[in-house]
């Protein structure tokens, strides 16, 4: 992938510091607005990187550099900043993604920006392991969201929505690959006739919304989500009482037959109903 470098001003050393964590952020404004704001540096804003919806990527900051937008720590969540505490910007690569009219918290990605920042998560690894000899680990513990920094601030940032379960899988793969192969993977999983890797992402899409049933705070934005699917319920062969929970259950079931062999082609036939319906709504 491809890597814009629009540089701006906003910036500090690191004095130092040795970036340990990737935080991720999103955007009200599109990416026109994003630079601007970055641009000028008395908003005293900026990240390393952002990630527009069409999936193209764009570079702020140098990485051996401190972006201005993790802020201060309030009531952290994350104990890798428990621990560490102090100014998360100095040992931090951050990136923003770009919102949407109406929905720019919500932090629901699009395909294309959703592989652009797994494969951005990759190369921010290798870059640091090159450059500092430590390698940032792509796993829940150091993959932060801004929420995690500042609960109080920003409760919410990336979005509701964000595809945390999803983009976990798929870092754990990334994690033991190199650049170039988790590149290779990337254009695969990107290709139009990767038709299984679609309904497959479908599946996880709602396996990641079922998991937002149990938070109090997120479980009826992400049951809504869900009841967005029940008009081509019947076409994946759903019958009775129509819930939340059993749309994500019958999508599971798809899911499931769909790796035994024998009914392989079926299950993927009735996940890509799904996965065409979702990506229609924006829900993918």
């Amino acid at each position: 992938m491809d890597i814009i470098d629009k540089p701006v001003p906003s910036f500090n050393e690191r004095n130092g510091k040795v970036p340990v964590i990737i935080v991720n952020h999103i955007s009200v404004g599109t990416m026109g607005s994003m630079y601007n704001t970055f641009a000028n540096k008395a908003n005293r804003a900026s990240s390393h990187f952002g990630v527009g919806r069409d999936g193209s990527i764009v570079q702020y900051v140098d990485i051996n550099k401190a972006a201005w937008t993790q802020g201060r720590i309030q009531a952290p969540t994350a104990s890798i900043i428990k621990q560490l505490m102090g100014d998360p910007n100095k040992y931090g690569v951050s990136i923003e993604h770009e919102g949407y009219p109406g929905h720019g918290l919500d932090g629901d990605l699009t395909e294309e920006q959703f592989y652009a920042t797994c494969w951005l998560h990759k190369h921010i690894q290798t870059v640091v392991e090159a450059e500092y000899g430590v390698k940032i680990p792509l796993n829940s513990h150091q993959v932060l969201g801004h929420y995690q920094i500042d609960s109080i601030g920003k409760p919410l940032c990336p979005g509701r929505a964000f595809p945390w379960a999803r983009l976990y899988s798929e870092l754990a793969i990334a994690d033991s690959l190199s650049l170039e192969v988790y590149g290779e993977r990337l254009e695969y999983l990107k290709s139009t006739a990767s038709e299984v890797v679609n309904a497959y992402a479908f599946s996880n899409r709602v396996k990641d919304l079922r998991n937002k049933f149990e938070i109090e705070s997120l479980k009826e934005n992400a049951k809504n989500k869900v009841l967005m699917l029940t008009p081509i319920l019947p076409q994946i062969g759903f019958t009775g009482e129509v819930t939340p929970e059993r749309i994500a259950e019958k999508v599971s079931e798809v899911y499931n037959n769909s790796l035994v062999k024998k009914n392989n082609k079926e299950g993927i036939r009735k996940l890509l109903i799904g996965y065409n319906f979702a990506k229609q709504l924006g829900l993918l």
